[in-house]
């Protein structure tokens, strides 16, 4: 077919393809006015103490904003926040995940997030609802983290204190570093005690000293690897305690942020509003005149089908199409 039959086709089935289209957009907009009417309620969530700050904190550095919206819009339509808003509020989870949507205030941290839904009663404590929980799960989770890790260095203290508290009872040293110290001390002194009794003649004296010697010398061997272990302990409890005191310093922290993060002191819902029918329809509309369309071109494709059809089968057109047959045989 040519240019000027699809033309002549398009003139001559032009209501077809106005119509459906039409038909399909009336359709959309009748069953969007026919719904019962929608009410919607905005929650702001303004947490700058929260977000930012030092290196130190959850969210902080440029991206600290972008990374807090981020987190919030995915969370916020969770199963886990949804059901629980569900809960609390006995709106269904199915409608509350499609009537939240959260944008972004410009390029900062504050957050709004609207709820739209058919019960005017439930939509404010719906959108306070999701915005409280889902501060909650976003800055409990480091605090339950930071709890979490803190408990684990208090048993490694634990345990350090228990290892040395077994060594001291299996040893009966408290401080063996320091009796061995001590000893090694004495024998120092008794060897030298020992050469000036050499030195000066004295040598029943020297040969007695050689005895407490050979004590002294028994009791800093017997020392040492005492010494040894509890250094090791000593060492290891050291360690812990260290761990400990970061870790409870990252949790205050933790604490600290979830205080800033209080939904009762952050989110502010403002007043519930009918919602406009519009942004439904223009968005229903689009895809609808679509699909019309495309219906309008199947039905006139299918309608110059049967067209030719019946005009193929039609005997009164036979001498047309034979002779239509013999002319382009010729051009062969």
């Amino acid at each position: 077919m040519e240019t000027v039959s699809y033309l002549s086709i398009i003139r001559r089935r032009l209501w077809v393809l106005v119509l459906v289209p039409v038909l399909a957009v009336g359709a959309v907009v009748a069953w969007e006015l026919r719904r019962p009417p929608q009410y919607s309620a905005t929650a702001t969530v303004a947490a700058p103490a929260a977000v930012s700050g030092p290196s130190t904190n959850q969210y902080s550095g440029a991206n600290a904003p972008r990374a807090f919206v981020a987190d919030f819009s995915g969370a916020v339509t969770s199963p886990m926040i949804v059901n629980q808003v569900a809960e609390k509020t006995g709106a269904a989870p199915a409608a509350i995940k499609d009537g939240l949507e959260v944008s972004q205030i410009g390029s900062s941290s504050l957050v709004q997030l609207t709820y739209t839904g058919p019960r005017r009663d439930r939509v404010a404590p719906v959108v306070n609802e999701s915005a409280a929980a889902t501060i909650r799960f976003l800055f409990q989770t480091q605090v339950t983290l930071a709890q979490k890790t803190v408990g684990e260095a208090r048993k490694a203290v634990d345990g350090a204190n228990a290892a040395l508290a077994s060594f001291y009872k299996q040893t009966g040293q408290v401080l063996p570093d320091e009796a061995y110290r001590i000893a090694a001390q004495q024998v120092a002194d008794l060897q030298r005690e020992q050469a000036s009794a050499r030195a000066g003649g004295e040598t029943t004296k020297a040969a007695s000293l050689q005895s407490t010697i050979d004590a002294r010398k028994a009791e800093v061997a017997k020392l040492a690897p005492q010494v040894a272990t509890y250094q090791g302990l000593v060492e290891r409890r050291t360690q812990a305690l260290s761990r400990l005191n970061v870790l409870e310093e990252g949790m205050e922290r933790a604490q600290a942020q979830y205080s800033a993060a209080d939904p009762e002191a952050i989110v502010v819902v403002g007043q519930v509003q009918r919602a406009s029918r519009l942004p439904a329809v223009i968005r229903k509309a689009a895809p609808a005149a679509g699909a019309g369309l495309f219906l309008a071109v199947g039905i006139v494709l299918l309608l110059e089908l049967f067209s030719r059809r019946s005009y193929d089968e039609d005997p009164a057109h036979a001498p047309m199409r034979n002779s239509a047959r013999d002319y382009a045989r010729s051009q062969t």
